[in-house]
């Protein structure tokens, strides 16, 4: 099981981690990405913390 973190603070708002993410828990709200749902649905793919330029996600398994 993993868990998909994210620091708001570093989010630049560029979209790429939510059209990136196979198990479509990140969302963009207009102004920066957001987990919806449970974080714990993540798959531990990691490909929000490749895409994500500004280092914004964590992923760590629980």
């Amino acid at each position: 099981m993993y868990m998909v973190t994210l620091n708001e603070e570093k989010c630049t708002g560029c979209d790429s981690c939510a059209a990136g993410c196979p198990a479509q828990i990140l969302a963009f709200d207009g102004e920066h990405a957001v987990i919806k749902g449970d974080p714990c649905d993540c798959m531990g793919c990691e490909a929000c913390v490749m895409v994500c330029p500004a280092g914004a996600f964590t992923v760590q398994e629980l």
